[in-house]
């Protein structure tokens, strides 16, 4: 009995010692594994008030900086903070020299880079902020302006997308953080600022900015890290934040409360799923537009391919013809280089054979009027003086063709009418006729021998206005015309040949040159008339069609 009783004492003795040797273990255990659990985790700091910034007293602060200090206490993490600017943040991510960021919305282009947490932190919306009175109310006004925008953000990658489906043109100005945004809008170096609008209230306030109606890129915001890598961090917030969203006394419960003054929800208000409603839809109208603009583009694309096509085929008929009326006209050319030398030959023959003419026209009169001197016989001397008389419609016969044969060898010219007439009576002893001008600065457009239109009129009223003393030279102003009225005082012209003194076979010395004029006229389709009454004085109308007659200062 004494053996069995030693033997269970044995037993016991044992059983304590295993006892213990757990408590002890289990002591151990407790003591050393917070030391083993805890592990540096670097978050970055931008400053993205309210979500996450530095506050006066120089610490982090803000709503993921409550959450992530909170997860830390409970997960034995420890939080090295390094502040950097969002666009930094990302560059340093991926380098690894930081585990974590906070505050950003997962797009495909940073997938490809970074893991993104599942379960948002927060929901938000892209907004527009402008100066007072800025008239921006829709997508629209923003074209042309300047819009700040913060670097390495969402919000202006999603900004570009947006206004590029409007075609909207506008300068983007990137800054490094919220202040620089709003500070350059509310100075005026930027038209609007775009940011998140959960970050962008406080600071558009504070800046004196006002919300526009301009709403889009609903997002989630959460926590990244780098790819593959601290997967179990984004675990772990995930779980936290689904524990917290339920429970309204929880960290993140009051962490929303404090910084938005909102419940716990990622749900967005429904004023904005209607207005980013509105908006899609606008979109969606605008896409059906653009596509039946399209339609029509390719319409109207097909129909100026076939007329480009007809004006090609009618462009290469019209070079054909151009081709063959450059052949001709280089022929006409030379056709009239040929007939011009032809004519100036011709001239200069005439010239000589007028000039030789005149010459015998001259010695034959010297002789004639020597012969007059010597005879005395009364019947001999009136022979004479009929050869003398023949010896000047001769000479006037030889001036008419040599006038006439330089009608449009000259091109036509802008003439003064009161020069050239003053300088036509020069010629003239017109010292004995009172001549008035009233013309006020006109010129035609005519021959170079209007000189010689206004010598015979003056000298027809020396020659055969008899009793003639004044000449009046003026005009009158019609709707297509002007006529210049050339008028004396003399006998006038009868009824019976104001139609036949233009003729050329009309040879009544009282009337000479005036075929001559009515040709000079006509080269630059300017006609005359005599309209004179018979007793009174002659008048002639000279119509000068418009376009060929303007006036000048005098």
């Amino acid at each position: 009995m004494i053996t069995s009783l030693l033997h269970d004492n044995g037993d016991l003795y044992a059983l304590r010692r295993v006892f213990f040797l757990a408590a002890v273990i289990l002591l151990l255990a407790a003591l050393f594994s917070p030391v083993v659990a805890a592990r540096d985790v670097t978050v970055a700091l931008p400053e993205l008030k309210p979500s996450v910034f530095t506050d006066e007293q120089g610490k982090p602060a803000g709503l993921f900086v409550d959450l992530i200090e909170d997860i830390a206490a409970r997960e034995g993490w420890k939080i090295i903070w390094v502040h950097s600017t969002l666009s930094e943040n990302w560059d340093k991510l991926a380098s690894g020299e930081i585990d974590l960021v906070m505050g950003v919305v997962s797009t495909p282009e940073r997938e490809k880079l970074y893991d993104f947490n599942h379960e948002p932190a927060l929901s938000a919306w892209s907004q527009v902020y402008a100066p007072h009175g800025s008239g921006i109310n829709t997508i629209l006004d923003l074209d042309g302006k300047r819009i700040a925008l913060l670097k390495g953000d969402i919000n202006g990658i999603a900004f570009r997308d947006y206004a590029r489906k409007f075609n909207i043109n506008a300068t983007y100005l990137e800054k490094d953080s919220l202040d620089e945004v709003f500070a350059g809008t509310a100075a005026g170096t930027a038209d609007a600022a775009v940011v998140f609008s959960m970050a962008g209230e406080q600071s558009a306030n504070r800046y004196d900015l006002s919300t526009t109606p301009v709403m889009f890129n609903p997002s989630s915001i959460g926590f990244a890290v780098q790819k593959g890598k601290n997967q179990d961090l984004l675990v772990t917030i995930d779980r936290y934040l689904a524990e917290g969203k339920a429970d309204p006394s929880s960290t993140y419960s009051k962490s929303m409360e404090k910084w938005f003054g909102m419940k716990a929800s990622w749900v967005i208000p429904p004023y904005v799923w209607w207005s980013l409603a509105t908006a899609i839809g606008l979109v969606a109208l605008f896409v059906i537009i653009s596509f039946i603009f399209r339609q029509q583009v390719r319409k109207k694309t097909a129909e100026l391919i076939r007329n480009n096509e007809e004006l090609h085929a009618a462009y290469e008929q019209l070079t054909a013809a151009e081709e063959e009326l450059r052949e001709n006209f280089e022929e006409l050319t030379r056709s009239e280089q040929a007939l011009r030398l032809a004519r100036k030959k011709l001239n200069l023959l005439n010239y000589v054979t007028f000039n030789d003419i005149e010459n015998m026209i001259f010695t034959l009169s010297g002789y004639n009027h020597l012969a007059k001197d010597k005879v005395t016989e009364s019947s001999l001397r009136l022979i004479i003086e009929k050869e003398e008389d023949i010896l000047k419609i001769i000479t006037r016969s030889l001036k008419f063709s040599q006038t006439y044969q330089d009608l449009g060898l000259r091109p036509p010219r802008w003439q003064n009418v009161s020069q050239v007439f003053l300088l036509a009576i020069s010629h003239l002893d017109f010292l004995r006729m009172k001549h008035t001008v009233t013309l006020n600065g006109l010129e035609i457009f005519s021959d170079p021998l209007l000189e010689q239109v206004f010598q015979i009129l003056a000298d027809n009223t020396l020659t055969h206005g008899k009793t003639a003393t004044e000449v009046t030279l003026r005009y009158t102003e019609g709707s297509e015309s002007i006529t210049l009225l050339f008028e004396d005082n003399g006998m006038g012209i009868s009824e019976d040949i104001k139609d036949k003194i233009f003729l050329p076979d009309f040879q009544k010395n009282k009337t000479v040159g005036l075929f001559l004029v009515r040709e000079i006229l006509e080269i630059t389709r300017i006609t005359i008339t005599e309209t004179g009454e018979p007793g009174k004085g002659a008048r002639f109308e000279i119509t000068v069609p418009k376009g060929q007659y303007r006036f000048t200062s005098q």
